[in-house]
């Protein structure tokens, strides 16, 4: 899930690459096509076959490649911080519903010599930037950078870009691996909020960073996550060892997480923060929710949750980033008061889409890792109320979590002022240090 609305977010847009909704990038202007390597020939690493320059990196061969998921397709190298080297890759992953997919995402390790037992693998999950291809975070030139947030005076594009930390975690020696997720970069609907297809996706980016044999890296990972990202870290502490068994996975750090689908969408959580425009924000939210349901559950219908504004701001996730939808729905209806008619009433929701909300809420089994949950109390993105009943949910199976509120932290915020806690967290998780618990 996102930030609150912004109502300059359409100007971004105009700077991140096209990749398949209705416009075209050409090879030599492409945000995807910087230099990519020494000599322009964009190798990533020896023994790993070179991807495609441009947009037609994120074009999958046809049929896909056999392979365990994981697999890499190809990579391509791309600029990377200092002391580093980092690489664009394309690899396979599965859909919840067992159907193999590609998908693209970044990884960037030291350039130097590795320790004796390798370096272990940060995987970063990140929050949501819409539902079309072109918002993938890897298709900008320099996706390998410290986290570049859409709400700064920083950032030329219409998405968050980068990882949190990203070159605080190379100089510790660790690889980082983060993922677009099926549907962004790649083709397909981007199944948004879909737990198995995201987890799946953050999984088997980690295989793939091991399968690029100069990163060195071992089988220790722990996973970062904010937002979206963050609900899927959720659903990874639970799951991970039924889909990838030979990770080691040391612990989940979960920023805001979108964690709470099920009493959220039953409407069954006390208010949390607002600001005037952040309604509007959270309808785009919605919808790209219904969106993401949509595409992996066949048996939903469009018309049971939206009324006929609502399929319009439906068609129009497809073709927008998040910031840009929300603008759009603002304009359209929140300036008017009207936001009500994009929605059905949460009240006559067929039972049939509850069953997967809850499905897709966290903290209904047990742990098997330790979790982190860092929550902003200002946020007007991630209720911090549904982050409350998660954790309550996780704590009830007397397994570490260790839940931090800080105060004043908005949705926007929480990856910088929270970033102490989750650096030295995920390090004595590493280190083999007993995981802190304050659950109730």
């Amino acid at each position: 899930m996102r930030r609150r609305l912004s109502a300059f977010a359409a100007a971004g847009l105009a700077a991140i690459l096209a990749l398949g909704c209705g416009t075209t990038a050409s090879a030599g202007t492409s945000p995807a096509n910087p230099d990519g390597g020494k000599g322009g020939k964009g190798l990533c690493a020896p023994g790993v076959p070179i991807g495609p320059e441009g947009e037609k990196f994120y074009d999958p061969p046809s049929p896909l490649p056999e392979g365990d998921h994981g697999d890499l397709i190809w990579a391509r190298r791309v600029d990377a911080p200092d002391g580093s080297r980092a690489c664009r890759i394309l690899y396979l992953s599965t859909l919840q519903s067992g159907r193999p997919v590609a998908v693209s995402g970044i990884v960037a390790w030291p350039d130097a010599p590795a320790p004796r037992g390798g370096r272990n693998v940060v995987a970063w999950a990140h929050g949501t930037v819409g539902g079309p291809r072109q918002c993938a975070p890897s298709a900008v030139p320099k996706p390998a950078t410290d986290l570049v947030g859409y709400y700064t005076y920083d950032s030329p594009w219409g998405i968050d870009v980068g990882v949190p930390a990203l070159t605080q975690f190379l100089d510790s020696g660790d690889v980082v691996v983060g993922t677009d997720y099926q549907g962004l970069g790649t083709p397909g609907v981007h199944q948004y909020t879909v737990a198995v297809t995201e987890t799946n996706n953050v999984l088997d980016s980690v295989r793939a960073a091991r399968q690029i044999t100069d990163t060195h890296a071992n089988r220790k990972a722990a996973v970062l996550g904010w937002s979206q990202g963050g609900g899927a870290a959720a659903f990874i502490a639970q799951n991970y060892k039924a889909y990838t068994p030979e990770t080691n996975l040391v612990g989940i750090a979960a920023l805001a997480p979108a964690a709470n689908l099920g009493p959220d969408f039953r409407g069954l959580v006390l208010p949390g923060p607002t600001s005037p425009t952040s309604p509007s924000h959270n309808a785009a939210l919605r919808v790209n929710v219904y969106r993401g349901f949509l595409a992996a559950y066949p048996e939903l219908k469009a018309e049971d949750v939206l009324k006929p504004a609502g399929l319009e701001a439906l068609r129009g996730d497809g073709v927008m980033c998040i910031e840009h939808l929300a603008d759009v729905i603002q304009n359209n209806v929140g300036n008017n008061g009207q936001l009500d008619t994009l929605f059905q009433p949460l009240t006559v929701v067929p039972e049939v889409w509850h069953k997967r909300f809850r499905e897709n809420t966290a903290g209904l089994a047990a742990s098997v890792t330790p979790i982190l949950v860092m929550q902003g109390t200002a946020d007007t993105v991630i209720n911090p109320n549904s982050t409350d009943e998660y954790v309550k949910r996780a704590c009830r199976f007397n397994k570490p979590v260790e839940y931090t509120k800080y105060q004043g932290a908005t949705h926007q915020t929480i990856p910088q002022v929270a970033e102490p806690e989750y650096l030295s967290w995920i390090a004595d998780r590493f280190a083999g240090r007993p995981a802190p618990s304050n659950c109730a």
